[in-house]
């Protein structure tokens, strides 16, 4: 029996994953949309956003996959229920992620960005640093990423602590959970990274309440969803210099406009959405196997939680 598969993406990765999925499950029929004669007969969907009227257009769809690791972009709250969701689990997610995430824990913990700026001035001046193991770095958010990227942080000899919306076991990890814990957890970082997923409370919580909790000089790493930050806070308290540095990937409108303040501040690294990229090779593996698991009738991997978000 044929399965219809439906791809809403860049040409380029189209040709990738069709020719993949041609290789090795022949029995699946694959289109890159919006070129489908039979609507109907589309079971499957991999995309970042969804097309407009996908409901009515695909009436037998029973799978939303997206090529992101998040999910928010999909407005879970108005998908039918008998549609399951499955995030993007790719490796080459998780290493880029990782990478990103170790790159700028030790550029702030090696003060390369005052360094950075004091070329600029011509000024000689030597920064004491510290043993990596007196720096705590602060996961926010214990998911598939962030325990990938605490693993990262410990390797490199950084005291890491973690906090989950549940609690959580990770190895050499100091593990807080839940609104009660979260002040404690804060008052113990010196640098946080942000990867708790989008969700009602989680929009606008790094806030200046927030970001007060953390320690004076603390410096920030905001990977997860650009919703989740008030840039004005953010600005003000890097002025009061509560705040060392600011490292931030993503925004609430992509891109940022040339004319937002957060461009020419002098503590504020600007990255345009690159922390972590789906990369087609791996991410189309986990697909396929997927694939392969919803034509098997077993569990998919990657499954969306709805009460939950993520």
């Amino acid at each position: 029996m044929t399965t219809h598969v439906l791809f809403r993406g860049p040409q380029s990765r189209n040709d990738n994953w069709q020719t993949l999925f041609a290789d090795a499950l022949p029995d699946v029929t694959w289109h890159h949309w919006p070129h489908v004669e039979d609507k109907a007969a589309i079971e499957l969907m991999i995309v970042w956003k969804l097309p407009r009227d996908y409901q009515q257009d695909y009436p037998n769809l029973k799978v939303i996959f997206s090529v992101g690791a998040g999910v928010d972009q999909l407005d879970l709250a108005s998908l039918p229920e008998h549609i399951q969701v499955v995030r993007m689990l790719d490796p080459g997610i998780t290493k880029g992620m990782s990478e990103f995430i170790a790159m700028h824990v030790l550029n702030i913990h090696r003060d390369t960005f005052s360094y950075i700026n004091a070329n600029k001035t011509a000024t000689w001046q030597q920064i004491p640093t510290i043993p990596s193991k007196k720096r705590r770095v602060g996961i926010f958010g214990l998911g598939h990423l962030g325990q990938a990227a605490a693993k990262t942080v410990l390797d490199l000899g950084f005291s890491v602590n973690g906090w989950s919306r549940s609690p959580k076991q990770v190895t050499q990890v100091n593990c807080f959970s839940g609104d009660k814990e979260l002040p404690a957890f804060l008052s113990q970082t010196d640098i946080l990274v942000s990867l708790v997923p989008l969700t009602p409370e989680t929009r606008g919580i790094l806030n200046l309440n927030t970001l007060s909790q953390l320690p004076k000089g603390t410096s920030i790493i905001n990977v997860g969803r650009g919703e989740q930050l008030i840039p004005e806070d953010v600005i003000t308290l890097l002025d009061a210099e509560h705040l060392a540095y600011a490292v931030l990937d993503v925004f609430a409108i992509e891109p940022l406009p040339e004319s937002h303040p957060l461009w020419q501040h002098p503590q504020v690294i600007v990255t345009p959405h690159i922390a972590a990229v789906t990369q087609d090779d791996s991410a189309g593996q986990v697909l396929l196997a997927n694939v392969q698991r919803y034509i098997n009738q077993t569990p998919l991997i990657g499954t969306v939680d709805r009460e939950l978000g993520y």
